[in-house]
């Protein structure tokens, strides 16, 4: 290589690079700024046949946040939240040691019947649920299979149907669903 193209080398590469950006994508659980969007699955069965994992958890209050540095036009943020799975049982798939679930949320909070709600759910609230769930980025990180239709809570030790869930879930047990699952 003559020496006038070793002088200007580090100057072409700068050149090539701001023409021809290279975008590096990482599906290490570091790139945890991922925006997830809610999309519903049209019928139960199939939620059920795409969910990785379906397990009746506990979420407590403890939720860590972080700014996607991401705006919708309102100016209104996108943030991520993390919360633990404490899984009591697991219904389908493989129970992970520390699960967490990852959501996507609208800060300042939209007005409930705002549709911002149902495209990006945010944390879930202190409470049993029974949760339809798919891998994300790794196997210790999860997201809902579908918004709201993927989260049912459980009162008095039976499921309610949220108005974006399936009402065939509506009222049963734990045992109840895992005979369902398993028939």
């Amino acid at each position: 290589m003559s020496s006038v193209m070793r002088k200007y080398l580090p100057l072409l590469l700068i050149l090539i690079c701001l023409f021809f950006p290279i975008k590096i994508t990482s599906a290490q659980p570091s790139d945890m700024n991922q925006i997830i969007k809610s999309e519903p699955s049209a019928f139960s069965k199939q939620m059920i046949q795409i969910s990785d994992l379906i397990v009746y958890a506990h979420l407590d209050e403890h939720v860590t946040k972080w700014d996607t540095g991401r705006r919708l036009a309102s100016g209104a943020k996108l943030i991520n939240a993390a919360q633990h799975l404490h899984i009591s049982q697991t219904l389908k798939g493989r129970s992970p040691t520390n699960p967490l679930l990852v959501t996507t949320g609208v800060d300042p909070l939209p007005p409930p019947q705002d549709p911002l709600n149902n495209v990006y759910t945010g944390p879930l609230a202190d409470g049993d649920y029974i949760l339809f769930l798919k891998s994300f980025h790794d196997a210790q990180h999860f997201i809902l299979n579908g918004g709201f239709t993927a989260v049912y809570p459980v009162v008095s030790g039976k499921m309610i149907a949220l108005d974006h869930g399936f009402k065939e879930f509506n009222g049963l047990t734990v045992s109840d669903l895992s005979k369902y699952l398993h028939d």
